[in-house]
Formats: C-alpha cells, sequence, structure tokens
C-alpha cells in the first residue's frame, strides 16, 4: 500500500490554497458552459456531411450521447476517488505508476498545455464568425478578421479571470444560464415553425424525405463525424479540473454530473430536429460554421434575423472560452506544482489578493494567441476540432479502462460511485473506435487538407511529449524540485502532527464535507 501511495498529491497550504467557492449548480454549470459552446451551433453542418444522411447524423447524436454518459460515469467515479482538481492529470498518475510520471506529463503536454489552447481559439473563432454574420451579413467571409475578434475576446477573458476568480465564476454561471435560454429558444422556434407559424417561409418539414438514411457513407467519414458529435458533447466531466474550488465534491459532483448531461442531450436532439425541420439540404451544408445563423435568418428575416440573433448566438463560443479558461488554467497549475511544466514556481503560483493563478492563465492566453495567428488561411476550425479530439479522447480511454487496474490493485479504496460494467466496457471500445478508424480512407474528403493530417499531428505531438518528459522529469527531476514535493518534505520534517495536511490520494469524505 505505501509504494502505491507514493505518488500522493498534497493540497496547497496558506494563501496558495483556492477557495472553495462553487455549489452543486455553479458546478453543474461548468460542464454545461462547455458542452453548449459552439459545437450545436456549428457542428451539425459538418456531422450531416460526413454522415450523409439525417437519419445516420441523429443516430451519431444518440451513440454520443451514451459515449458522454458512459465517460461521464467513470470520471465521477474517478472524481469522487480522488477529488482533487485537475481531471485527468490527477486520475492518470494515481493509475499508471510506472515509467514515473510519463502517462501525466504526456497528458498535460499534449491535452492540457496544447489542445486546450487550440480549444480556446476553435472556440473564439467560432465567436468572431458570428460576428462578422451579425455585422456584415451572411455573404461577407473573412478568416482574419474571425481571428481579430478572437484575439481581442481572449485577451480581456483573461484580464478579467486573472483579477477575480469570484467574477469569472459569477460570469460563466451568467453566461452559461443564457446559453440555456438561448438553445431552448432555438428549440421553441423550430417547433412554431413545424407546427405552421410561420406561414411565409417555406421550410421541408419533418417527414421521410427529410428524416432518412439515403447516403450514409463508411467507417472512415462516420467515424469523422462522430468525432464532431463528440466535440459537441466535450466538457462532461469539466467541473472534474476544479474540484478543489467545490464544496463538498464528492457529493456535489455526482448531481452536478447527472444535471448536465440530461439538461443538454435533451435540447440537442431537439434542435437538430429543429435545423433538419427547417432548413434544406443545401441550406445546411452552406451554412458551415454559422448554421444557428441561418436557421434564424431564414424564420426571421430582417435585422433581427440576421444581425441581432447571430450577434445573441456568438455569446455562446465567448461562454465556452471562459470556461475552458477557467478550468484550464487549473491543469497547468496543478501540472506545475507536480513540476512538471518549466518554470513552475510561476506557473504554480496563486496571486494571494486575487485568489487566481496569473501566470497559467497568461500561459493560456499566449497559446491561444499562437493556435488564433500561426495556421493558415483556410478550414482552421475543423482541423482543431480534429486535432484535439484525437488526443483527448486517448486519455479519456486511458482513464476509463485505467479504473479497472486500480481496482484490482487498490481494492480497498472508497468509491461512492462505481461505473457499471456495461457502461466502461462500451466506452472502451467506442474509444478504441474512434482512435483506429479515423485513418480509414473516407468515401469523400469534406476538408481542403488530407483527411489523415490532424490525427497525424496528435500522434507526432505525443511522441515529441515522451521526449519531453524525458528530459523534465528523468533529467532535470522537476518533480523532485516542485511545489509540491516541498510541502510533502516540510510536514515530514514536521513530524506526525501535521500529516493530516497530506492529502494521501484520496482525502476522507468527512474531512472534504466539513471545507
Amino acid at each position: 500500500m505505501s509504494e502505491n501511495r507514493s505518488h500522493k498529491t498534497p493540497l496547497a497550504v496558506g494563501d496558495q490554497l483556492l477557495i472553495r467557492r462553487i455549489g452543486w449548480f455553479e458546478a453543474s454549470l461548468f460542464n454545461i458552459g462547455q458542452i453548449i459552446g459552439t459545437g450545436i451551433f456549428t457542428n451539425p453542418a459538418t456531422i450531416l456531411s460526413n454522415a450523409g444522411s439525417t437519419g445516420a447524423a441523429l443516430l451519431l447524436w444518440l451513440l454520443g450521447a451514451l459515449a458522454a454518459l458512459s465517460g461521464l460515469w467513470g470520471f465521477t467515479e474517478l472524481g469522487t476517488t480522488f477529488p482533487r482538481s485537475g481531471g485527468e492529470k490527477e486520475y492518470l498518475k494515481q493509475i499508471y505508476l510506472k515509467p514515473r510520471l510519463l502517462v501525466e506529463t504526456l497528458f498535460t503536454i499534449s491535452a492540457g498545455v496544447v489542445l486546450k489552447g487550440a480549444g480556446l481559439a476553435n472556440a473564439l473563432i467560432a465567436f468572431g464568425s458570428y460576428i462578422n454574420f451579425s455585422i456584415y451579413g451572411p455573404t461577407f467571409s473573412s478568416d482574419y478578421g474571425s481571428r481579430g475578434w478572437a484575439f481581442g475576446a481572449i485577451t480581456i477573458l483573461s484580464i478579467i479571470t486573472i483579477f477575480s476568480g469570484k467574477i469569472a465564476v459569477k460570469f460563466n454561471s451568467t453566461i452559461t444560464v443564457y446559453k440555456l435560454l438561448l438553445l431552448t429558444f432555438l428549440v421553441f422556434t423550430g417547433i412554431v415553425a413545424l407546427a405552421g407559424g410561420f406561414k411565409d417561409v417555406s421550410i421541408p418539414g419533418l417527414n421521410s424525405s427529410t428524416i432518412n438514411f439515403q447516403g450514409t457513407t463508411n467507417t472512415g467519414n462516420v467515424a469523422t463525424a462522430i468525432y464532431s458529435v463528440m466535440f459537441a458533447y466535450n466538457g462532461w466531466a469539466n467541473v472534474n479540473y476544479i474540484l478543489d474550488e467545490v464544496h463538498d465534491p464528492i457529493r456535489n459532483l455526482p448531481k452536478a454530473a447527472v444535471f448536465s448531461l440530461s439538461t443538454t442531450f435533451v435540447l440537442y436532439l431537439l434542435a437538430n430536429f429543429a435545423y433538419f425541420g427547417v432548413l434544406t439540404r443545401a441550406e445546411i451544408s452552406g451554412s458551415s460554421l454559422t448554421i444557428a445563423a441561418t436557421f434564424f435568418s431564414k424564420l426571421y428575416g430582417g435585422s433581427f434575423g440576421s444581425r441581432v440573433l447571430p450577434f445573441l448566438i456568438a455569446l455562446s463560443p465567448l461562454g465556452l472560452a471562459t470556461t475552458l479558461l477557467y478550468t484550464s488554467s487549473r491543469i497547468l497549475l496543478e501540472a506545475a506544482r507536480d513540476g512538471l511544466l518549466p518554470f513552475a514556481d510561476y506557473i504554480g503560483w496563486v496571486e494571494p489578493r486575487t485568489n487566481s493563478p496569473v501566470f497559467s492563465i497568461a500561459l493560456l492566453w499566449l497559446l491561444t494567441s499562437i493556435f488564433l495567428w500561426a495556421p493558415p488561411p483556410g478550414n482552421v476550425f475543423n482541423f482543431i476540432v480534429s486535432f484535439a479530439s484525437y488526443t483527448g479522447y486517448l486519455f479519456y480511454l486511458l482513464a476509463v479502462a485505467g479504473i479497472y487496474l486500480l481496482r484490482r490493485r487498490e481494492p480497498e479504496l472508497e468509491r461512492p460511485i462505481k461505473l457499471p460494467l456495461f457502461f466502461g466496457i462500451f466506452f472502451i471500445f467506442f474509444s478504441l473506435y474512434e482512435l483506429i478508424f479515423v485513418f480509414v480512407p473516407p468515401v469523400k474528403n469534406t476538408t481542403v487538407y488530407a483527411y489523415y493530417l490532424p490525427y497525424v499531428g496528435a500522434v507526432i505531438l505525443l511522441v515529441l511529449s515522451v521526449g519531453y518528459w524525458y528530459l523534465q522529469v528523468v533529467v532535470y527531476k522537476g518533480p523532485e524540485k516542485s511545489y509540491n514535493a516541498r510541502i510533502i518534505r516540510e510536514a515530514e520534517a514536521a513530524g506526525p502532527s501535521d500529516e493530516n495536511g497530506i492529502a494521501n490520494g484520496q482525502e476522507k469524505v468527512s474531512e472534504i464535507k466539513e471545507v
């Protein structure tokens, strides 16, 4: 047992301890805030293009919901077993002990550093696209114009998050409630349209000619379509990254998980029926990243449909960026405190006056800026979706599969929530399908780049991360010099009286509830 617990994670002390300010409802809004981001307002056109038929597309949305439920169940077991911030970073550290910190480091660099910056850029490019649509109309297109709006947004959001963590949480909660209302309004508008409420507008309706399986494509295209579906569901475990700031996480994490996924699933399914019933196949295909704006513009017309509503939709990816910035900065904070990042004393530092990890937020601002401006003009949005999703699902797979390794190695650990075997096996095979079948050549390539390019890029990033692990962990011995290592040494030197300040990977339930 002592060998297994040698990878214990200490709690921060003094003014470096993040405040527990988040209840179960705000925690669920952190999940919803990332789930309802850009996907449901941008991805249906891409999903339909790759799935080949509306029937197949709807089945993929259902399959995605089942996969998200399975993964969420697994992450709820891990989060209640190890109620600490960091998400996969923490779980992979507890599960894969050898080679020491290798899997945790791979996640930190590829998913925690690079792909979180890519995800922020992705969300804000969608924000910029909708702002352009709102100001200049549906025929205007400016790749660098969208990036300019995105750069301004990430700069403002970074400043807000740095100077007040409390305001950042309140802003996220407010804009997430707004997004729920916006998506509900879209669904309600679709119901009214299908009931004949817009008599002057010609719509295809829901029938056998609009909902069918004609044109369904091969496994390669379907795997790509599923990535877009899962990107729309991504965020189901977002609150796991900030559990150190959640009141009573063992009780509140399951409540937040159930509420967030069930709410978004119902709204997603109804929104797709609204799209397919109101827009023609040609209108959906031509909408690209602005399908929701096309939907509202067709029904409402005038300045309200073509100007006001697209602007209101733009606030959704802006809210996603707010959520990502907050939670991703906590991943970098915890990784730095484990000694997995260079300049760890800076990145792992919390400003006492604002209770914010200033330098981890600044690092995310820099990474996002690079992803915004470095790629050449073109279909950068879909590239980032595929690139980020591939590596993301690799670590989801390792975490969920690791549940069974951990149960075998440490059966005595208290597990308030347990992942049922069926859902665990389903998620493992689903993730394997996603990792393997994206390399099957598609019947038609729906992008301007080679279909395999984002996935090869993700694999190359993982290989490079192994080299980084060797330098940072083996050669430089960053973990031995880290903030967490210093706390452990100081506690051990102080004697048994301070041992309660150390979290042995799993804090006692009673201790968590008293915080």
